[in-house]
C-alpha cells in the first residue's frame, strides 16, 4: 500500500511539473525568442539601410539647396532581389504594382523598410518609423531623396 502511494504521488508530481513547463516555461521562452528575432530584424533592416545608401555632399545635393541638403541620400549600390533577401530575410510583405515592379516590405520593432525593384534590382527603398510613420525615401539619384 505505501509503495503504490509513493509511485501514484510521484506520477502526480511528474504530470504537474508537464503541466508548468508547457503553460508557463514554454509560453515564455518562445516570447524570448521572437523578441531576440524582432531585435535581430530591427538591426539587420538598420545595418542594410546603412550598407545600401549613400549621403550626399553638399555640392551634389544642390537643387533647392537649404537644410535637407546635407542629409539628402542615394543608393550607393543596386543589389538584386536575392541578394537582398539573403541579407534581411525573408520579407513580411510582397506586391506587384501595375508596371511589374516589386516591392518587398520588412518589419521591425521601430522601422520599416520597403525596397522596390525594377526587372529585379533595386531602384527605391524607404525606411520608416512605425510610432509616426515618418522617414526616408531613397533613390538611385539624390535629385530624386524625399523626407516624410
Amino acid at each position: 500500500m505505501r509503495i503504490r502511494t509513493k509511485v501514484i504521488l510521484i506520477q502526480m508530481a511528474i504530470v504537474a511539473g508537464l503541466i508548468v513547463y508547457f503553460k508557463v516555461a514554454l509560453p515564455n521562452m518562445e516570447k524570448a525568442r521572437l523578441a531576440a528575432r524582432v531585435a535581430g530584424r530591427e538591426k539587420a533592416i538598420g545595418s542594410f539601410f546603412q550598407s545600401v545608401t549613400v549621403e550626399v555632399g553638399s555640392e551634389e545635393a544642390a537643387p533647392g539647396g537649404g537644410a535637407t541638403a546635407g542629409r539628402a541620400r542615394r543608393l550607393r549600390v543596386l543589389p538584386d532581389v536575392n541578394e537582398v533577401q539573403r541579407q534581411l530575410g525573408a520579407p513580411d510583405q510582397s506586391m506587384t504594382d501595375f508596371a511589374g515592379a516589386l516591392h518587398l516590405t520588412w518589419i521591425g520593432q521601430e522601422r520599416k523598410l520597403l525596397a522596390s525593384f525594377n526587372k529585379g534590382r533595386l531602384y527605391a527603398l524607404t525606411i520608416s518609423d512605425l510610432a509616426g510613420e515618418h522617414g526616408v525615401r531613397v533613390f538611385e539619384s539624390s535629385a530624386q531623396w524625399q523626407r516624410f
